[in-house]
């Protein structure tokens, strides 16, 4: 017997302990859940999103957050928040929420009124209805920034490219 009490009690200090990260099932900012898509920004989910619309890295502008903005009778607004990452203003830019079904096709963009004068390191943010169509409930809207005008020289979109991007993203995110 004692034999046997101090065989397991050897066996149980060689283990490494066990442990819960988040029995909740609610995931927190840490939690390795949060970090699963590379596309991700404050905000994101299988509803509302947004996309890099450019393939290169060093764009001026960045998406820094998008939100369904819920209001007491539907539909919802929807809100995103553009920010210069440069050291030089823009003088105009203009962001584009496209509405995207359940497979990853756009059914309609919405172009929303530019924005003159971005400082340099300032964020705004802009709020839309939608528009264009209506909403099914499966349906979701994406941002991406659509054109610029800047010292740096101007860019506009690929929007095949942008397309792409989007059925890429929607994959990634199923509608629940």
């Amino acid at each position: 017997m004692l034999l046997s009490t101090m065989l397991l009690l050897f066996i149980q200090a060689g283990q490494a302990p066990i442990r819960i990260l988040n029995p909740t099932g609610v995931p927190t900012t840490g939690d390795a859940r949060t970090s699963q898509f590379d596309f991700q920004v404050p905000g994101s989910s299988w509803r509302v999103f947004s996309v890099n619309s450019s393939a290169d890295p060093d764009v001026p502008l960045a998406i820094t957050q998008v939100e369904e903005v819920k209001q007491q009778n539907p539909p919802s607004s929807w809100a995103v928040f553009v920010g210069n990452r440069e050291l030089l203003p823009v003088a105009s830019l203009t962001i584009a929420a496209a509405v995207v079904d359940v497979n990853g096709v756009i059914k309609a963009t919405q172009i929303m009124p530019p924005i003159k004068n971005l400082k340099p390191q300032q964020v705004q943010r802009r709020e839309t209805k939608i528009r264009v169509t209506v909403l099914a409930p499966t349906d979701r809207v994406v941002f991406y920034i659509k054109e610029f005008k800047a010292e740096t020289g101007d860019w506009a979109a690929n929007q095949e490219f942008v397309a792409t991007r989007i059925r890429d993203v929607a994959a990634k995110l199923p509608v629940p």
